[in-house]
């Protein structure tokens, strides 16, 4: 072995020493500050189109149907839609006038037969007996009387309710009988939707039901209301009601919403929409960009940057998240700096150079990022 080195290898390994402790250039970076807010995300749902006025229309009283209107048919409220054959219940009626009319002759008579036995009595030509009998009498045939006209006026009513009249307005979607059936007392004999007066119907899922609340606003798109390459119009609809009553097999709750805008024309009860649902978290969270998680097996960890440029590891964990941001819990405040872009190349304690990221949500709370 040579006992000395050569001026080129001594020169060599000077040089090489030099380079190592050389200082490392800073890695340039995007930054993004954390914020703390309540969770917004938008949820997708499916819902559904009906109207408030949706009834299977039937007759309280039996018959048979005259006729019955089509579908399709444009009704107002109050217009007759069906109506029964009412010449029995006229008949019926007829008969009952009748025995008034006689009930009326008795009754007159008995007036005066009444009035004769007291002008008897007078002079002591009638007993106390008949005329307190021939009394009883009138006031009975009174009483018959009243009893016919009571009966009388139930058959009034049931002429009323063998029209079937219509309680809002609207169109006939079904007909269940035609003129010329018999129909017994219950049975369904029209549809009846109010094409005027839609709400929006959706399942939501139950561990949402304290963030949905009446008074909020829900976006939504019909589907199948445009022709082939026209964009689907989008519309507004404000929550009237919350069910919270899960469904045991989906585990959703309802939620109807009267519709905002004066596009019910486009829609019809029964259409399919595809429905957009603002929700908020209860509480302020915690939030950085997604891309500024360096996620591994043991869990999830981001760069921080100081005051004086330096990045340190901080590990995080991962939350609710909403379109580019997500909620973290760690080491971390409101108003620190984290990076977003070259996170891949950073190491814990290397120096880092800033690089302006335009503000998504208004200005920073300590400034803008330095920049090189």
């Amino acid at each position: 072995m040579p006992r000395y080195l050569s001026p080129l290898l001594i020169t060599a390994l000077f040089a090489t020493s030099s380079l190592a402790q050389a200082p490392q250039d800073p890695v340039p970076v995007r930054v993004e500050q954390v914020r703390e807010r309540p969770i917004q995300r938008s949820l997708p749902l499916s819902g559904r189109i009906f109207s408030r006025h949706d009834a299977a229309l039937s007759l309280t009283v039996p018959g048979e149907l005259e006729w019955v209107l089509e579908p399709g048919t444009r009704v107002e409220k109050g217009q007759v839609i069906a109506r029964l054959d009412q010449q029995p219940i006229l008949l019926r009626k007829q008969e009952l006038e009748h025995q008034v009319e006689r009930e009326q002759v008795s009754t007159d008579y008995l007036n005066k037969e009444l009035a004769r036995l007291r002008r008897l009595q007078e002079y002591n030509n009638a007993s106390q007996r008949l005329v307190d009998e021939s009394e009883t009498n009138r006031d009975i045939s009174i009483l018959q009387a009243r009893s016919l006209q009571a009966r009388i006026d139930q058959l009034d009513d049931e002429l009323r309710r063998s029209q079937l009249v219509a309680p809002y307005a609207g169109v006939i979607a079904e007909r269940h009988k035609r003129g010329g059936e018999y129909a017994r007392i219950g049975d369904v004999i029209v549809r009846l939707v109010d094409l005027d007066t839609l709400e929006l119907r959706l399942q939501v899922p139950v561990v949402y039901l304290s963030r949905v609340e009446p008074g909020e606003t829900v976006h939504f798109t019909p589907q199948g209301g445009q022709l082939l390459g026209e964009k689907p119009q989008q519309y507004r609809a404000v929550v009237r009601t919350v069910i919270p009553a899960a469904d045991i097999n989906s585990q959703t709750f309802e939620v109807r919403a009267d519709l905002a805008d004066n596009g019910t024309r486009d829609m019809i009860a029964g259409q399919l929409a595809n429905v957009r649902v603002e929700i908020a978290s209860n509480e302020p969270a915690l939030q950085i960009p997604r891309d500024a998680i360096v996620l591994r097996a043991e869990g999830g960890y981001v760069f921080r940057i100081d005051e004086d440029d330096k990045a340190s590891q901080v590990w995080v964990e991962v939350g609710e998240g909403a379109s580019d941001w997500v909620s973290v819990s760690g080491e971390l405040q409101a108003g620190d700096w984290v990076a977003v872009r070259g996170v891949e190349r950073l190491q814990d304690g290397q120096a880092v150079r800033r690089q302006n990221v335009p503000p998504r949500d208004g200005p920073p709370r300590d400034g803008p990022p330095r920049g090189s």
